[in-house]
């Protein structure tokens, strides 16, 4: 029997040291790369973002306990402000309402547009509306500015007639009493116009 000398005696014994060594390192080489995808997640943890350092994982914000469900709030209230601009528009057509009575009562006829809108006077050589000058001056606009936008609008066959104005509360409308053309014309639904009609 051959005599172990003891360089194999060596070699035997740091055999198992070298293979137990070889296979941790591999364990962790693997777990390294994968980011320890094999182990299981903590439900208060989220998987790796993007760019985020291998093997960290990040919580999960969790909700607030007993966060109570969000409901719809009271309907707003109607705005001091838009009932007053909106009781300045109705005066305003008042006005021109009457200026349009005088102009018939001289001239026989309302102003005409043809059957069309237009705007009530913006366009001196173009509106009929601005043939009430005469009668009242300066024709009443509305409250907002920019007359083009905001304006008031007529509509008149020559015996009869339409004055309209875009109300801010739909509570101030008059839907019933505006014509559709009018809607079209605007950019607003009846519901949020407010009109006054007149003939003879």
């Amino acid at each position: 029997m051959q005599r172990l000398t003891r360089r194999d005696w060596l070699r035997i014994a740091t055999a198992p040291i070298i293979t137990i060594v070889a296979v941790v390192a591999a364990i962790i080489a693997t777990d390294l790369a994968t980011g320890g995808a094999h182990e299981p997640k903590s439900e208060n943890q989220a998987a790796l973002g993007p760019g985020a350092a291998a093997g960290i994982l990040r919580p999960t914000p969790l909700p607030p306990p007993d966060t109570p469900t969000p409901t719809a709030g009271p309907t707003a209230l109607p705005s001091p402000a838009a009932d007053a601009l909106d009781q300045t528009r109705k005066d305003d057509l008042e006005s021109i309402r009457a200026a349009l009575e005088k102009y018939y009562d001289k001239k026989k006829e309302y102003p005409s547009t043809g059957g069309g809108i237009q705007s009530m006077c913006i366009y001196v050589e173009l509106d009929a509306g601005c043939k009430l000058k005469d009668f009242i001056d300066p024709i009443p606009s509305d409250p907002r500015g920019d007359p083009a936008v905001n304006g008031y609008w007529y509509i008149s066959d020559g015996k009869s007639y339409t004055l309209i104005a875009v109300v801010g509360l739909p509570a101030n409308a008059t839907p019933q009493s505006c014509p559709d053309i009018a809607a079209r014309h605007t950019g607003k639904p009846n519901t949020n116009l407010y009109c006054l009609s007149g003939s003879r």
